[in-house]
């Protein structure tokens, strides 16, 4: 990863900052051979045996303490940036006054190509859209760590991670409830801004954790996008109900079925064609057929991550799990 972000195309002078929190024994030689070709990067360390503290928040804490500009873009060593116009793109929203920037990453799907797939990308794809037009709306309450920027200077008035140093997690979702407004953040979803991030495990693992860890942190930032999707997917099931009724009291008339099909036709074909142009323009697996489906089963799908999160919350506070 580090090669294609040292070659961006950046009218600027940057800076990348490595912060090792131990995860690789060979960060450290990889790190140190690039060195010797750009001065501009540089290499620190989490420190080791830290209990009781987010290793996550605190190597975000020093990689922003150790940072000489005003601006930080942040990614994950998982990650492949597709374009070397990425960081030129996420920081000209600072040049314009904005001082927090929502990118986005996803995994690809091509990588996926276990069982439930599909299911899984829809979801994901779905979670992304949620955040994403909130924050289009003038309602930002996250981001993805892949792919986020903000200025230090919201950092440290925030006095960094303070509000959640008790959860593992939160430092794209309840930190950026915490410092981003309508006014200083922008949104930024071209194609060459978008990352990529590569699977380490089983897909299925990651969904499940990735989708538990929001899940939780959920509780502790702005719900009205969830609110507004979760009242379409009650419409939904309203209608179908009421198309079933109608259906089976006008039996064995089929005219109510004639127009339960028209009406069907007219509410759900826009959408498709919608959510087909939506994951292509991010990145994610299409779908078209499948989506009336999806949408409907989506309220339970998410119900079941909530009764998992209440289960294993333990695991979410630094105090639980060292």
């Amino acid at each position: 990863m580090l090669p294609s972000i040292l070659a961006q195309d950046y009218p600027a002078g940057f800076e990348v900052i490595v912060v090792n929190d131990g995860a690789s024994e060979t960060t450290k030689d990889i790190v140190t051979a690039l060195m010797q070709h750009h001065s501009n990067l540089s290499h620190t360390y989490a420190p080791e045996g830290s209990r009781y503290l987010s290793r996550k928040k605190l190597s975000l804490t020093i990689g922003v303490k150790a940072a000489r500009y005003d601006y930080v873009v942040i990614t994950r060593s998982s990650c492949r940036v597709q374009s070397s116009r990425w960081l030129s793109l996420m920081a000209r929203h600072f040049a314009r006054g904005k001082q927090v920037v929502l990118g986005y990453a996803s995994y690809s799907p091509e990588d996926d190509k276990r069982f439930g797939a599909r299911k899984r990308a829809f979801n994901a794809l779905a979670d992304a859209v949620t955040y994403l037009s909130s924050a289009l709306a003038g309602r930002p309450y996250r981001g993805i760590d892949a792919n986020i920027g903000y200025s230090r200077e919201l950092f440290f008035k925030n006095r960094g991670f303070s509000q959640s140093l008790n959860l593992q997690y939160g430092d794209d979702d309840i930190f950026i409830s915490e410092i981003a407004t309508p006014e200083n953040t922008a949104v930024e979803l071209s194609a060459d801004s978008q990352v990529r991030i590569v699977y380490r495990r089983n897909p299925r693992d990651v969904y499940r954790d990735i989708k538990a860890r929001y899940t939780f942190t959920s509780r502790f930032v702005y719900r009205g996008a969830r609110r507004l999707f979760g009242f379409c997917s009650a419409m939904a099931w309203l209608w179908l109900l009421l198309s079933v009724g109608a259906i089976l009291s006008a039996l064995p008339n089929l005219f109510a079925l004639a127009i339960v099909t028209v009406v069907s036709v007219g509410m759900w074909l826009p959408l498709m064609f919608a959510w087909k142009k939506l994951a292509r323009s991010l990145g994610g697996r299409r779908v078209f057929f499948m989506l009336p489906m999806r949408m409907l089963l989506r309220p339970f799908h998410n119900l079941a991550y909530r009764l998992r999160a209440i289960k294993g919350s333990k695991w979410n506070f630094t105090w639980e799990k060292v």
